[in-house]
């Protein structure tokens, strides 16, 4: 997939396979901080959240909202998807609450939703794990 002016094109796998080199290239994405907390508070998100989101750590978050260190590479790429892709992240990081196997061995879902993670419970559900099926 290539990035550019804020839209995702596909890669021609056989011009790729064809090629004698291949180069990736992560493209230069412009965020400063007043985006990160934008997105983080438009979305919800803590940012223990975020950081687990990111694969990164709070102080990185907290570092990036004050504008001490600026956020590119993977993270800046991710979190422009995210942002640009809303759906996207209760997508990825949703959480099928069941009450266990039925007659038929399959799961009987209780409920979806969203887990937003706060200092209390991020150490129950790190969003590492995410989507997953929790029992109870």
């Amino acid at each position: 997939m290539k990035y550019k002016n804020g839209e995702i094109t596909m890669i021609n796998i056989d011009k790729l396979l064809e090629s004698k080199r291949i180069e990736v290239k992560i493209p230069n994405i412009k965020i400063d901080k007043y985006y990160v907390k934008q997105f983080r508070i438009n979305n919800k998100l803590t940012q223990i959240a975020l950081a687990n989101i990111l694969g990164v750590t709070k102080k990185t978050i907290e570092k990036w909202e004050q504008g001490t260190n600026n956020i590119n590479g993977s993270s800046a790429v991710l979190l422009r998807l995210l942002n640009d892709n809303p759906d996207l992240l209760s997508q990825l990081y949703s959480v099928k609450v069941v009450k266990g196997k039925d007659d038929e061995n399959e799961y009987q879902t209780i409920e979806s939703k969203v887990i937003t993670l706060t200092p209390k419970n991020s150490k129950k559900i790190p969003v590492a794990h995410l989507p997953f099926v929790a029992m109870i």
